[in-house]
């Protein structure tokens, strides 16, 4: 079985007293730690002293999982004298740190390091790893009332559906995309251009998508193609050319795959393909990782309008 690959995103704020700060530097140093608990993976950083210098360090602890790449960023609020940005591969138990400064250096007003004897470190990192996944059964994502790969196959296609600025052509059945696709149908019967010349360009979506979306009109399965990326095109193929059946498919897709890294692009998804059931979908996801202070990736690209109601909805009495 092959292993499932995990990108999990991660943050954390530590707030830390100068007072705690001097009476624990000296020894072992002070930590903060949180779990992933799905994974069983324990990260933290500490603040530790080595010779004069004053370090912070990101450490993970895993069981299941040989080692972790990881993309983190450490920073320190209201000072913009410190940043650690860096990729790292983990083994279990390994720390890496930088060292900010001095002793002295630390203490120094100049720095701007404590802001009423607090000093707070931001982490946000994303953790890359591999495992094995018990009893995982692929979703098959297919259309109903399968028509199969016969008619694909076939030679007699009567259409061409022309992407990637014309390097590219698909060619189709008219009855098929006719029968699945009012826009497409509108297109062949109107005696117009693409009618005329059997031709249409598409332009706005490449042919890796429109390949993947032709084959699920044609019922064929499309599940070894797909990932959040192209799900997330496929949404936006199926609303711009009214396929409201394959489109809700993909709604289904999308939501199953949700997680703290890619939510953000499928709320966004959602919002520009009208797809209200999703977008309600992943508001309340959005609203259960607020409640458990799971760290959401890609916040800063989040639909405005709708980040402004989850932070209204979070403040929000909700009867469960």
């Amino acid at each position: 079985m092959n292993p499932t690959k995990f990108e999990v995103p991660i943050s954390m704020r530590w707030k830390v007293s100068k007072e705690e700060i001097q009476r624990k530097l000296y020894g072992h140093g002070l930590y903060k730690k949180s779990k992933i608990a799905e994974f069983d993976i324990f990260y933290g950083l500490s603040l530790t002293q080595t010779e004069n210098k004053v370090v912070i360090s990101l450490g993970i602890l895993m069981k299941e999982v040989p080692f972790i790449n990881a993309k983190f960023n450490i920073s320190i609020v209201a000072s913009n004298n410190f940043y650690f940005i860096k990729e790292y591969r983990f083994k279990s138990g390994r720390m890496h740190g930088k060292t900010i400064c001095s002793h002295e250096q630390f203490y120094a007003p100049s720095n701007n390091y404590f802001i009423n004897d607090y000093i707070y470190f931001n982490l946000e990192a994303i953790l890359y790893f591999e495992k094995e996944q018990k009893n995982f059964v692929k979703p098959e994502i297919k259309s109903p009332n399968n028509l199969g790969e016969f008619l694909w196959n076939r030679d007699d296609k009567d259409f061409d559906i022309v992407c990637d600025n014309g390097r590219r052509s698909i060619k189709v059945h008219k009855l098929v995309i006719s029968a699945k696709s009012p826009v497409f149908d509108r297109m062949i019967q109107s005696g117009l251009k693409e009618s005329k010349e059997n031709k249409v360009f598409i332009t706005d979506f490449d042919s890796e998508v429109v390949e993947i979306a032709i084959k699920f009109c044609y019922c064929i399965s499309i599940s070894d193609f797909l990932n959040v990326s192209n799900g997330i095109k496929l949404l936006q193929f199926f609303d711009k050319y009214d396929i409201p059946d394959l489109k809700n498919l993909m709604e289904e897709y999308l939501f199953n795959q949700k997680s703290p890294m890619h939510i953000c692009e499928i709320v966004n998804a959602s919002i520009l393909s009208n797809s209200i059931k999703l977008r309600e979908q992943c508001f309340d996801y959005l609203l259960e990782c607020m409640k458990e202070s799971i760290f959401i990736n890609a916040l800063d690209i989040l639909d405005k309008e709708f980040s402004l109601n989850l932070l209204k909805a979070s403040f929000c009495s909700l009867n469960a």
